[in-house]
């Protein structure tokens, strides 16, 4: 039979590991926003470079069919 301090000091331990799992989830959590920021950051700079690179597209097609009339 377990003694009173043998559960004690189990109940010690479990609640130990039930804080540290609590912040591994807390930790978890933040690491997924910080990259969930991070991916919205880098999705508008895409969009932002996806828009000037059409831009830049039609105004080279431009540019070259006024070179083809003669400038």
């Amino acid at each position: 039979m377990k003694t009173t301090d043998e559960y004690g000091k189990k109940l010690v331990e479990l609640i130990e590991r039930s804080a540290r799992i609590d912040k591994l989830v807390m930790k978890s959590r933040q690491l997924a926003e910080d990259v969930k920021q991070e991916l919205e950051e880098l999705r508008a700079k895409q969009r932002e470079t996806t828009h000037i690179l059409h831009r830049l597209e039609n105004s080279s097609s431009n540019a070259w069919e006024n070179i083809g009339d003669g400038g």
